[in-house]
């Protein structure tokens, strides 16, 4: 079985790099739809700690943090190819409440064994590829963090964030998820994405040896979106999602093989 979907991607961008904590880079920008920025700031990282004690051997932790799960609308998506076909999801702070749902596919229903509320301090064992996360009843959710931990068969990943109304990502207040994978290993970095009419941002950073944050691509566009990059696994990768626009805004998939 196969989360990822049968048409290939047509991409708008595409930038090939050699990273390192240093910043080096060599790369082109194609056309108006996208920006190839380099810069480095000294904030801190959106990322966590290497998967905790009590996990299986060899397993990965995905994050996504900083992101709204929005009332009655679609869920973000996240999935894996573990070995076992099982996954243990984990939650961190509040804001509201959160359904996870066991994920099989990147648009199908919920997988065997049914949906359950997700907490922080309890976490959740589910039969699935991954999870699909959404608002409670209640209102839009808040969420610090949520974490997909699992044993993986290879290095595939698919994010679909969700669908939402006209209004809810304007510039006063957009929409944002961050995503790392940890521990960080080094290797190739590919992300094939569809913005299904919306104009999504990426940036792909990693961190500096002194703690700054090093801006690897970013990409930005309506339709296609592709990234090539190479990690040097020194510390963890970190995608940042973005969204502004005042109209309705459709869900983004992106595939990506994250080493």
């Amino acid at each position: 079985m196969s989360v990822r979907p049968g048409a290939a991607v047509a991409a708008l961008a595409m930038v090939t790099l050699a990273a390192c904590t240093g910043g080096g880079r060599s790369g082109t920008a194609a056309p108006a739809t996208t920006t190839l920025v380099s810069t480095t700031t000294t904030s801190a990282p959106t990322t966590t700690a290497a998967a905790p004690a009590g996990d299986p051997a060899g397993s990965v932790t995905l994050h996504a943090t900083g992101f709204v799960l929005p009332a009655g609308g679609s869920g973000l998506r996240m999935l894996a190819r573990p070995t076992d076909q099982r996954v243990t999801v984990r939650r961190r702070g509040g804001g509201g409440a959160v359904t996870a749902c066991p994920a099989i596919d990147v648009a199908g229903p919920a997988g065997p064994g049914g949906c359950a509320a997700l907490e922080d301090g309890h976490p959740l064992e589910l039969a699935a590829w991954g999870v699909d996360l959404r608002a409670g009843a209640g209102g839009d959710a808040t969420v610090d963090e949520v974490s997909l931990t699992y044993v993986p068969a290879d290095h595939s990943v698919t994010l679909v964030t969700p669908a939402r109304a006209a209004g809810s990502c304007g510039p006063a207040r957009p929409c944002l998820a961050a995503f790392s994978i940890t521990p960080a290993h080094a290797g190739s970095f590919s992300l094939d994405g569809r913005g299904g009419g919306a104009r999504p941002r990426l940036t792909l950073s990693n961190t500096g040896p002194n703690g700054s944050i090093n801006t690897l691509v970013t990409v930005e566009g309506g339709g296609n979106l592709s990234i090539r990059a190479t990690l040097d696994g020194a510390s963890p990768a970190s995608l940042a999602y973005r969204e502004e626009s005042a109209e309705t805004i459709p869900a983004f998939t992106a595939e990506i093989l994250w080493p």
